[in-house]
């Protein structure tokens, strides 16, 4: 796939890994790079029930997928080689760190975890990583990454796991793409239902104040118009709905894709002082909400 605009993949997964370099997406981001699409690999994609069986098989992605939002399988070869590697860079390593400062290594599920940069960033670090995603192209890059990471191919809105199974469920610039606010809505619930009581469910997704995204988006090809900025307020109803007590809830990130590498210190600091300032910080690319599980099933 060729992307000539300015822009970001936009993918659930929000990650990227080229070179030797991992980092994550959901941001502004720049440089996309035309490549021939890569063979088909051969690896084991589960396809699962919610029971765990074969009688009730998950649904497939034509059975439930929108027509009108993108079809990452259609960008999944060109998509780790998409954006900027020094900005990408350091938004893998604030979701890594923000992850451990929180949760300790345990049984994790990426919920739209596309090429599965930061499921394969966690795995490396000590988590027991499971990566689900609707679109097995992007599956077969996650699985090329980290053969040992389970790969399920499966919607969030219909998670094929039994209830309190992880410590920690997590998704990374993946709502704004479920949109509908009842896919959205039942998606958390989802989340939630499959983490231990006292586990952590994450959310990290772009920010509906950000001035910069309704521009961005109305000039990127990944994004076609169905995608919707979602409140923070939604996301705590659900988790609310779902079990889940906040505990934190923040601005995160600012960096734009066009930062030059050579000003990523000064830009680092002025996103540090950014996300720290009241009021300024509600212009903040991200919002990040982590709750814990506070009832049993």
């Amino acid at each position: 796939m060729s992307n000539q605009k300015q822009g970001v993949i936009g993918h659930p997964n929000g990650t990227r890994e080229t070179q030797g370099s991992e980092a994550p997406d959901g941001l502004p981001a720049a440089g996309a790079v035309e490549q021939q699409p890569l063979p088909a690999a051969s690896v084991a994609v589960q396809e699962v029930s919610p029971s765990g069986t074969a009688d009730a098989p998950v649904k497939a992605a034509n059975d439930v997928f929108d027509p009108s939002q993108t079809d990452f399988d259609t960008v999944a070869d060109a998509y780790d080689d998409s954006l900027p590697h020094h900005v990408m860079d350091h938004y893998l390593d604030k979701r890594a760190e923000f992850i451990r400062r929180h949760v300790a290594p345990g049984r994790v599920v990426d919920v739209g975890c596309g090429t599965g940069v930061l499921a394969a960033r966690l795995s490396d670090e000590g988590y027991d990583v499971t990566g689900v995603d609707p679109f097995r192209g992007m599956l077969k890059y996650l699985k090329k990454r980290r053969p040992g990471i389970d790969a399920v191919h499966a919607f969030g809105q219909n998670l094929p796991f039994a209830d309190d199974t992880f410590d920690l469920a997590y998704c990374v610039a993946v709502m704004h793409h479920v949109a509908d606010p009842a896919a959205v809505r039942e998606t958390v619930l989802e989340m939630t239902r499959v983490t231990k009581p006292g586990g952590h469910i994450l959310i990290w997704d772009h920010n509906p104040r950000n001035p910069y995204w309704p521009i961005l988006m109305k000039r990127v090809p990944q994004d076609t118009g169905a995608e919707r900025l979602i409140p923070e307020k939604e996301f705590l109803e659900a988790l609310h709905a779902g079990g889940a007590r906040p505990i934190v809830v923040q601005p995160h990130s600012l960096i734009p894709d066009f930062a030059p590498r050579r000003l990523m210190p000064l830009a680092i600091t002025t996103e540090s002082i950014v996300e720290r300032v009241p009021l300024l910080n509600r212009l903040c690319a991200h919002n990040v909400i982590l709750a814990v599980k506070t009832i049993q099933r």
